[in-house]
C-alpha cells in the first residue's frame, strides 16, 4: 500500500472538511470525506489497464451540501423509507420528520450523510470515522455511538464495516448510497452494463416507495437471477419497473452467500461483484433526474448510475422482520460490505 493522503477538500459550519486517498500498489484508489461519511471516488481498472472511476461523485465539496441523491454518502441510522413517518416500539410512538410524502425517508434532514464525521484513526489501508448522536435526534430513541469504517484491500477490494452502540432501544439500518458507472462516464446511462443479483425474490412497492412485506418472484426478476441488459430491463412491460421507470426495490438476499451479484459493463470489461452480512440488497437506477445535479457542466442523464445499498428491508419495523432493525440497549449493530471491481 501506499502512503494515504490528506485534503483539505472543503469548509462546512467553520469546519474544514477532509478528504482521504489511499491507493493500492496495483493501481487501485479510494477516496472519502468526512462529511456525511462519503465515498469520493473508487477508481478501478479497465481491459487496458487505465484506472477511473466507477463511483459518482463531485468535484467541488459544495455540490455535496444538499445532495438530494445522496451521491456517496452514508446513511442512517435508518435507511429507505418509514412508513408514516412514526413506529411504535417498547409501547411507546415515535413521531419522525415526513420528508417523502407522508413518510421519514433516510432517516430526514438529520441522517448522517449531512453529519460531519470525527476521524478516529487513520492508516495507509483504510480510517475510521466516529459521531456521536444525541437521543431523540430526528425522533430516534437513544444516544449513539457510530462508526464506520473504509478499507481497500491489496487486490482493490473495497470493504465499508458499520459498527453503532446504542443506551435505548432503537432502530438502526444503515447503507451506503454510490452510485456505479462502471464506464466511468457519468454523462453515459448505464444502458449497456449486465446486472445479476442472486436473490430470493423482491419486494414490490407501493406508489410512495414503501415496500410490500413480503417476496414476489416476476419475470424481470428470474431475468436478474440469471443476468440482465439493464437496457431490456428498461424496457420491462412490468408494472413495478415501469412504475419507477427502472429499479428502487429491495431484494432479499441467500444469507451466506460468497457473492450477492454482479454489474458488469464489456465495453470497458469492468466487472463488479459485491457481498454483504445485510439481509437485503435495494437497488435504485437513479430514475429521477435533479436539473440541480451536473456531471461535467450537463445536467445529470437518466439512469447514469445504480446504487447498491446493503441493508436490511426498508420500513422493516412495520413487518415481521422488524427485529432486523431493532437494537437493544446496550447491545451492538455490526454489518459488513464489500465491493470489489476487477478488469475481465
Amino acid at each position: 500500500m501506499k502512503s494515504y493522503q490528506k485534503t483539505i477538500f472543503g469548509e462546512f459550519q467553520g469546519q474544514n472538511i477532509f478528504r482521504f486517498t489511499f491507493e493500492n500498489d496495483l493501481g487501485y484508489r479510494l477516496s472519502v470525506m468526512n462529511y456525511g461519511a462519503t465515498i469520493l471516488e473508487y477508481q478501478t481498472p479497465d481491459k487496458k489497464g487505465q484506472f477511473a472511476n466507477v463511483i459518482l461523485g463531485f468535484d467541488q465539496f459544495e455540490d455535496y451540501i444538499g445532495n438530494s441523491p445522496k451521491h456517496g454518502a452514508s446513511i442512517g441510522p435508518v435507511a429507505g423509507r418509514i412508513a408514516g413517518a412514526s413506529f411504535e416500539l417498547g409501547g411507546e410512538i415515535y413521531h419522525l420528520e415526513a420528508n417523502n410524502g407522508q413518510n421519514c425517508n433516510h432517516s430526514g434532514s438529520t441522517g448522517w450523510d449531512s453529519t460531519v464525521f470525527q476521524v478516529e484513526e487513520v492508516t495507509d489501508e483504510g480510517l475510521v470515522l466516529f459521531t456521536e448522536r444525541a437521543d431523540g435526534t430526528g425522533g430516534f430513541p437513544g444516544h449513539l455511538k457510530v462508526w464506520i469504517s473504509y478499507t481497500l484491500s491489496e487486490k482493490g477490494e473495497l470493504e465499508i464495516s458499520y459498527q453503532v452502540q446504542t443506551d435505548r432501544d432503537t432502530l438502526i439500518n444503515p447503507t451506503n448510497h454510490s452510485y456505479f458507472n462502471l464506464s466511468a462516464d457519468f454523462a453515459q446511462s448505464i444502458d449497456d452494463h449486465v446486472f445479476q443479483v442472486d436473490s430470493l425474490g423482491f419486494y414490490p412497492i407501493a406508489e410512495d416507495g414503501v415496500p410490500a412485506k413480503e417476496t414476489e418472484i416476476s419475470d424481470f426478476v428470474k431475468h436478474l437471477q440469471q443476468a440482465m441488459l439493464l437496457k431490456d430491463l428498461f424496457a420491462e412491460k412490468d408494472e413495478q419497473v415501469r412504475l419507477v421507470s427502472g429499479l428502487d426495490h429491495p431484494f432479499a438476499l441467500k444469507p451466506g452467500h460468497e457473492t450477492a451479484g454482479f454489474l458488469y459493463h464489456q465495453e470497458s470489461g469492468r466487472f463488479l461483484t459485491f457481498k454483504t452480512e445485510a439481509p437485503c440488497l435495494v437497488v435504485y437506477t437513479a430514475n429521477c433526474v435533479d436539473e440541480a445535479i451536473r456531471f461535467g457542466g450537463q445536467t445529470m442523464k437518466q439512469h447514469n448510475g445504480v446504487a447498491l445499498e446493503m441493508q436490511a428491508l426498508p420500513d422493516a419495523i412495520h413487518s415481521h422482520q422488524k427485529d432486523q432493525v431493532i437494537v437493544r440497549a446496550g447491545q451492538e449493530f455490526t454489518s459488513t460490505t464489500t465491493y470489489h471491481a476487477i478488469a475481465k
